[in-house]
């Protein structure tokens, strides 16, 4: 089981990858534009992101189902890291 410390940083990590995975290729796009939020269960089997748009993109259940159809590509680019 991990600490806490280690929790938050793997947590952060993955936000960071997350989000320059999901960010448009513009220098004025911020880094947390999509990735809100990483949970990491204590035994670092699951990670749970949380999202928003920032009003940008519209309708945060087009969003969600365009993550949930990239969650495999999103998984391996991860695990690339």
């Amino acid at each position: 089981m991990a600490n806490q410390q280690r929790l938050r940083r793997i947590a952060d990590q993955i936000q960071r990858e997350l989000s320059d995975c999901c960010a448009p290729s513009s220098k004025t796009a911020r880094r947390d534009d999509h990735a809100h939020r990483v949970e990491v269960s204590p035994d670092l089997a699951y990670a749970k992101v949380f999202f928003h748009d920032l009003g940008r993109c519209g309708s945060l259940t087009r969003i969600e189902m365009g993550l949930e159809r990239a969650a495999g590509f999103l998984r391996a680019q991860l695990g690339n890291v």
